[in-house]
C-alpha cells in the first residue's frame, strides 16, 4: 500500500511566508523603479549637446485626438525641416503628468513651427491608459505608445525626458526631469535658432 505524502503544517506556513516575502520584495522593487524612473530631481540632467548627434529614426502609431486619427503613423523622417520636441512619458508618472499642460501650451504657441511628439512607455501603463490620459487632458499634439524601442534608441534613463531636435534632425539637448513653461520655451529657442 502506497503512502500519501503529507506536509507538516509548519512547512506549509513557512512556504507561504516565503511567498509573501517574495511578493513584498517584488512590490518594493517596482516602487523603487517608479521612484527612480519618475524622478523629480532638483537638478535635471542635460546631455546631447553635441550637434553632430543625429536623431534616431523611428515610427510610432499615434493615439487619436483632434489632430490625429487612431492608428495614424508618424516617422521622425516625416518631420525633417522642422524643429522637434520629443517627450518621453507615461501616465502614472506624476512629473510627466505635471508638465503635460505646459507642453500643450507650447505646442499651441508655436502653431506648427515646432513639431511636438509624445512617446508613452508601455509597461506600468497600457496603450489604453495612454489614450484615456490624452482624452482627459485634451492633448492635441502627436502622441503614441512605445514598448521600449524608441526609448532605448534615444537612451532615455528617467522620466520625463525631453529631447530637443533641430530642423536638420540633430539632437541639440536632452533634458531629464520636469520642465516648466519658462525652461521649455528657453530650450525651444535653442532649436529655433
Amino acid at each position: 500500500m502506497g503512502e500519501v505524502a503529507s506536509y507538516p503544517s509548519k512547512g506549509l506556513k513557512s512556504w507561504l511566508m516565503s511567498l509573501s516575502r517574495l511578493h513584498i520584495a517584488g512590490l518594493i522593487g517596482l516602487t523603487a523603479f517608479v521612484l527612480v524612473a519618475c524622478s523629480t530631481a532638483a537638478a535635471p540632467a542635460e546631455s546631447g549637446d553635441a550637434p553632430e548627434d543625429l536623431a534616431p529614426e523611428f515610427e510610432i502609431e499615434l493615439f487619436s485626438n483632434v489632430n490625429h486619427q487612431a492608428g495614424e503613423s508618424l516617422k521622425m523622417s516625416d518631420l525633417k525641416g522642422r524643429p522637434v520636441v520629443l517627450n518621453f512619458w507615461f501616465p502614472s508618472c506624476p512629473p510627466c503628468v505635471a508638465e503635460m499642460p505646459d507642453l500643450q501650451k507650447s505646442f499651441e504657441r508655436h502653431n506648427g513651427d515646432v513639431a511636438f511628439v509624445g512617446v508613452q512607455l508601455i509597461g506600468l501603463d497600457t496603450a489604453a491608459d495612454g489614450q484615456d490620459f490624452v482624452d482627459q487632458l485634451g492633448v492635441t499634439y502627436a502622441l503614441g505608445p512605445d514598448e521600449g524601442i524608441i526609448i532605448r534608441d534615444y537612451s532615455v534613463a528617467g522620466f520625463p525626458t525631453t529631447v530637443f531636435i533641430d530642423k536638420d534632425q540633430r539632437v541639440v539637448r536632452k533634458w531629464t526631469g520636469i520642465l516648466n513653461e519658462e525652461k521649455l520655451e528657453e530650450l525651444i529657442g535653442d532649436i529655433l535658432n
